[in-house]
């Protein structure tokens, strides 16, 4: 060590100031951040890779790993797909491909998408947190941020399927992470309204839902900040609001890039994608449609205890509602102080805002669908509170409360990690189909793309459903489908897969299906209980006795 350098630790050692070396280094070693973000990171992705493997991978999740398995292998617009609403096309799916590249088609590759994904959300939101702050702020505001999202709850309508299982829109949060962290670091450059429309552009061709949480708060606080300045001269208004008038230009034309997009991907024969339900709630529902809101946000956070007995369960509860109570406490900080806050705090709050209203006026109250449109709320909450709350925590000498947060989020989440992952039945019926030679068949939508998964392809289950109102057939899925898969003369089904309890999208229940089953496709010649499902199988191909496909899913 160099003599100055022996001096100077001397010196804080005599003066007691040798407790804050690590901050210190931190500041004078430029590599220290980025160093302790990539070893959080694997560290996190270590975890939640063992988290993920405790959710089955369930049909929608299967789905993506099936088209961008297909994207690999020569059908990068995924000609004859019609997907869901979210596309995922620019978001996920690349991220897929990727994985599949190195592990192959398997539930592994989408066990480490999905954890790699809600990783990058966590950094994400410790970075943009951490802002421009260094020291000690820097690291309570990362801290803060990370601490509210470090452990989703595991269970029924918990957080952890929504964040690490189900795709929806949490990997859309990866690119707004990207979008509302340039507007914190970059400089007013004329580069930057550029780069803002083309990442939004990109990421509604994946998820329409950005046009909400992306580009209207961008809208909304551009026209506020311009307005401001409604009293001065042309020029000055122009030299001062130049790169606001320039965002909010991009972002509005980021909607038609994107729509455009979308239309010459159809043109050239890609997929095709269900409209967004754009359906308002009706106005005598408006008061239990808040009371869904409420439990959605409590679900996100991993706080929604309604109707739990008090307990362990109920506690872990509690302990993430001081987290929500944290973002909640900044939401109303960053609206009262919305005409002095900084241009990313004034977005993301106008996010939050804008996320809440929408969900509270759809058309489809439901806590289980309802928490997959706002899980945006998570990161954006966590962001407010690392960066308006921290300042003050360490002001009046109350970090301990960040310190408490921090230890019992990081216990509960070593606590669901060592736990033993639940039996996959779909695991098991997957090795039992290829043990018996059937390769080919159908089921409910919610067995057919899973069991195709975890058998690694080998075995190709295809999804139908049974139309309420016509007991006497079965229709193919149009819904993160191909209508290739239904086609005779490519393929040969011969057995079906009826589950013991069926139900939500697969329409009927179990009696009702075996009925339309026997009515149309005769008597089975073998029929066999594996892993709570029923196996039907005939001597005769199947496909010809399907419907068209006429609608999704559900």
């Amino acid at each position: 060590m160099a003599t100055t350098e022996l001096r100077e630790l001397r010196a804080r050692v005599a003066s007691g100031a040798h407790g804050r070396e690590p901050l210190a280094l931190l500041r004078r070693r430029p590599w220290a951040w980025p160093a302790g973000f990539v070893i959080g990171g694997v560290v996190l992705f270590a975890a939640y890779l063992k988290l993920t493997q405790s959710n089955p991978v369930n049909s929608d999740w299967a789905s993506n790993a099936l088209q961008a398995w297909d994207m690999l292998h020569g059908n990068p617009l995924l000609r004859g797909w019609t997907v869901t609403d979210v596309s995922f096309y620019t978001t996920e799916l690349p991220e897929y491909m990727l994985v599949e590249l190195v592990r192959g088609l398997n539930t592994s590759a989408a066990h480490i998408a999905a954890a790699l994904t809600y990783t990058l959300v966590v950094i994400g939101a410790a970075l943009l947190a951490k802002g421009r702050a260094g020291g000690r702020e820097g690291v309570a505001r990362a801290l803060m941020a990370a601490g509210i999202m470090l452990a989703p709850t595991i269970g029924p309508l918990a957080s952890t399927p929504t964040l690490l299982a189900d795709p929806d829109h949490t990997g859309t949060q990866v690119p707004l992470l990207a979008i509302w962290l340039i507007l914190d670091r970059a400089r007013p450059r004329w580069w930057v309204p550029v780069l803002v429309a083309v990442l939004l552009a990109q990421t509604q061709v994946a998820d329409p839902l950005v046009a909400y949480e992306g580009v209207l708060p961008i809208l909304v606080v551009c026209a506020i900040r311009v307005y401001r300045q409604r009293g001065a001269r042309p020029r000055e208004a122009w030299r001062a609001c130049w790169f606001e008038m320039s965002l909010a230009a991009g972002a509005a034309m980021s909607v038609a890039v994107a729509d455009i997009v979308m239309r010459l991907i159809r043109e050239a024969g890609g997929f095709a994608a269900w409209p967004t339900d754009t359906t308002f709630s009706v106005v005598s529902s408006v008061g239990a449609q808040a009371w869904v809101t409420v439990e959605c946000v409590l679900n996100m956070f991993g706080a929604d205890f309604s109707g739990m007995q008090l307990g362990p369960a109920a506690a872990v509860r509690l302990v993430h509602l001081a987290g929500l109570a944290l973002a909640l406490w900044a939401v109303a900080r960053a609206l009262r102080h919305f005409a002095s806050g900084e241009l990313v705090v004034q977005v993301l709050v106008m996010a939050a805002v804008a996320l809440l209203v929408a969900i509270s006026i759809s058309g489809a109250p439901s806590v289980a669908n309802g928490t997959h449109e706002i899980v945006g709320l998570l990161p954006i909450g966590a962001v407010l509170a690392g960066r308006l709350l921290t300042g003050q925590l360490i002001r009046d000498r109350h970090l301990a409360v960040l310190g408490v947060l921090l230890a019992c989020n990081a216990g509960l989440l070593g606590h669901d990690i060592v736990q033993s992952p639940p039996a996959n039945a779909n695991s098991v019926l997957a090795v039992w189909l290829g043990d018996h030679h059937l390769d080919y068949g159908l089921a409910t939508y919610w067995s057919a793309s899973s069991v195709t998964l975890d058998s690694g392809g080998l075995v190709q289950v295809r999804p139908v459903n049974r139309p309420l109102q016509a007991d006497s057939r079965i229709d193919a899925v149009q819904w993160e489908s191909k209508p290739s898969w239904y086609d005779p003369g490519l393929y040969d089904a011969r057995f079906l897969i009826v589950p013991s309890t069926v139900a939500g999208c697969s329409f009927g229940t179990h009696d009702q299906w075996l009925a339309t089953v026997h009515r149309l496709f005769g008597a089975p010649a073998a029929s066999y209980r594996v892993a709570n499902v029923l196996v039907l199988v005939w001597h005769k191909n199947l496909l010809p006795l399907i419907s068209k496909p006429v609608g999704s899913a559900c």
